[in-house]
């Protein structure tokens, strides 16, 4: 008989350590209470604030549309498009239609550009890829996209390939093994990155005289679009599992795990054990000592809660979340910009 032996950072309002005392107490409180109301049978009110995962949601998908911006471009003449951020993506003439045929007169072209960790998660944008046979793995991102384009109430397609180009970064940080990864044509689709085939070019940036570099790739379609490469694990690996408090559970707050070192690299805890009562990962592949922090989210009440900690990953590894605290959207971008 294999004997495990599992992780745990905190106790204090664990799960793993409720799940003891409820069969055993439980008769006992029921009893008290229903002495004290008449009738033995009146509802007892709930007061304490509960988890909105439908406020959540609405905060990721607002996240989005604040971070959109709108450029007109003819639609004949086609051009470029610049972001704040520094991507550009170029149309060709005649490559915005309906129904295969070219548009005539202004079209609205949308851009979201994604390069920092903050973006990943308060966007609901995690690096988390699948594999041709269905395995989900963690990818680390040199840029995520949304492109789009309008004409009216119409949406666009796409008739030829647009040239996309990241924003400069130094030679010394260019990855040669990144690849193109797509996730749905929907600015609120929020599908895991498949592997598309399609070369990534490394170029000099314009006027740089080798000091800057972009990664460069032809877009055929409208939608989501990511950099990534597969992150490369080594090493024993085991599976992960969040104890969050009572109350949570996966359809009213979000976890994600962040891979300390890699900037780019942090996957959403989107499995909900409901036997157990906690997240899991998709895949059993943490590497045993790798070093995570697993960052909780929640909306209640209409404020922001999150709870952030760091661990080393060992065999069984549960990590156990014992609350979250308020904080400003702006403060926790700070926080997580601020990791390792």
């Amino acid at each position: 008989m294999q004997t495990q032996t599992q992780n745990f950072t905190d106790l204090k309002n664990s799960k793993v350590v409720n799940r003891i005392f409820k069969n055993v107490i439980g008769l006992s409180i029921v009893a008290f209470f229903a002495s004290c109301v008449p009738g033995g049978d009146n509802d007892l009110e709930i007061l304490e604030a509960q988890p909105d995962g439908i406020a959540l949601n609405n905060r990721f998908e607002n996240n989005r549309e604040d971070a959109m911006e709108e450029f007109i471009l003819d639609a004949v003449a086609g051009g470029m498009i610049t972001g704040s951020q520094g991507t550009q993506v170029t149309f060709q003439p005649n490559s915005f239609g309906i129904n295969g045929s070219p548009v005539t007169g202004n079209v609205t072209v949308q851009l979201i550009e994604i390069y920092d960790k903050a973006s990943i998660l308060l966007n609901n944008k995690s690096t988390l890829g699948k594999r041709v046979n269905g395995d989900k793995e963690a990818l680390k991102s040199a840029g995520e996209f949304f492109i789009n384009a309008k004409q009216g109430a119409n949406e666009l397609e796409l008739l030829a390939p647009a040239i996309v180009t990241s924003r400069n970064i130094n030679p010394a940080d260019a990855d040669f093994g990144m690849a193109l990864f797509t996730a749905g044509e929907d600015l609120n689709d929020t599908e895991d990155w498949v592997e598309v085939e399609e070369e990534i070019q490394l170029k000099e940036a314009d006027g740089t005289n080798g000091v800057s570099v972009t990664y460069n790739f032809n877009l055929g379609d409208f939608g989501w679009s990511n950099l990534d490469r597969w992150y490369s694990f080594t090493g024993p690996k085991t599976e992960l599992f969040i104890d969050v408090p009572e109350g949570y559970n996966g359809d009213n707050c979000a976890v994600f795990l962040y891979y300390d070192n890699e900037n780019t690299a942090i996957a959403r805890m989107d499995t909900w054990n409901e036997t157990e009562e906690m997240f899991a990962e998709h895949y059993g592949l943490i590497p045993v000592g790798l070093e995570v922090h697993i960052i909780m989210v929640a909306e209640i009440e209409g404020q922001l809660h999150y709870a952030m900690q760091g661990t080393t990953i060992v065999d069984n590894h549960i990590e156990v979340i014992s609350g979250l605290s308020p904080i400003s959207q702006t403060a926790l971008e700070s926080l997580i910009n601020a990791l390792p």
